[in-house]
């Protein structure tokens, strides 16, 4: 049976279970301008979720700062980065690629590890790099049409990139520089490009087991496991949707929470997970 590749998109972002409100994404301008000099957005943080746009967005955020009037390389001085790249996703590589190109001095931050969205998607995840008629700027191109072949295939076309392993949680702007805030660091440079992504950073148990394949941090086809027994941690609303989507399309679900009841929760998932848990004909059960 042939699948509609636009559905079947439809569903990996998780459309047919709204959240109940609308995420508010920051105000960019154009190529990832914002209302702070020097900083631009890029990536899923603009409110566009597709490989190909990611792609286009960092390789442009880093084209429109080499042609900003008042950038020069090298004009902040020894110490001063030229650009900042902050996250190690798909938009800021390509950044990271398009500043390597142009001889710039950058630095890659990552917190956790590189390309870390597409790593956590299910095992054997179909990939839809929409539009299929675009040709995205810079560097990096999609061929790959499963998550672990685009994994493979984006790590060989950046291996000359490294990227620091550090969390920057502050961007200031003194005295015409920007300064990046890593716990006891602080990095200073011309412009910085933010390309986080939406996905947040994720706990680990530190249990056994939870780097096995069959273990993931966020869920993106709730049919991707129906009629499978499901077991999710957590008691916020992250867990409580992702129980509830399950349930909905016939997984077994066992929702494991630390506490005896539930306190952080929005009031109508506590009451959902409530009736399914009632619901004879729901496999829903909470530990």
């Amino acid at each position: 049976m042939l699948t509609n590749p636009i559905r079947a998109y439809y569903h990996w972002l998780h459309g047919q279970w709204p959240a109940g409100v609308v995420e508010k994404l920051p105000l960019v301008g154009e190529r990832g301008l914002t209302s702070v000099p020097g900083v631009r957005i890029v990536g899923d943080l603009t409110g566009i979720p597709l490989l190909k746009f990611s792609a286009d967005s960092g390789a442009g955020a880093v084209r429109a700062i080499l042609a900003e009037n008042d950038f020069k390389p090298g004009g902040g001085g020894a110490d001063v980065l030229d650009i900042a790249i902050i996250g190690g996703g798909v938009s800021g590589f390509t950044a990271a690629k398009e500043a390597a190109r142009a001889r710039l001095r950058f630095a890659l931050f990552e917190a956790q590890e590189p390309f870390s969205t597409i790593a956590n998607f299910p095992k054997g995840k179909p990939i839809y790099t929409y539009p299929t008629e675009m040709t995205p700027a810079g560097e990096i191109q999609f061929h790959a049409t499963v998550k672990e072949a685009l994994l493979e295939d984006l790590r060989e076309q950046t291996t000359e990139i490294t990227p620091v392993p550090l969390r920057v949680e502050k961007i200031e702007r003194r005295g015409g520089l920007l300064y990046l805030s890593a716990g006891n660091s602080t990095i200073a440079a011309q412009r910085a490009i933010v390309a986080i992504g939406r996905s947040g950073n994720f706990r680990r148990l530190g249990v056994p087991g939870e780097d096995h394949d069959k273990v993931y941090n966020r869920l993106h086809d709730p049919r991707d496991f129906a009629g499978r027994a499901v077991l999710v941690v957590g008691g916020g609303d992250s867990a409580l949707e992702t129980a509830i989507a399950l349930a909905c399309v016939g997984a077994h679900v066992t929702l494991s929470y630390r506490k005896k009841a539930f306190a952080r929760p929005k009031p109508e998932n506590v009451e959902k997970v409530g009736m399914l848990v009632a619901n004879p004909k729901a496999s829903v059960g909470v530990a």
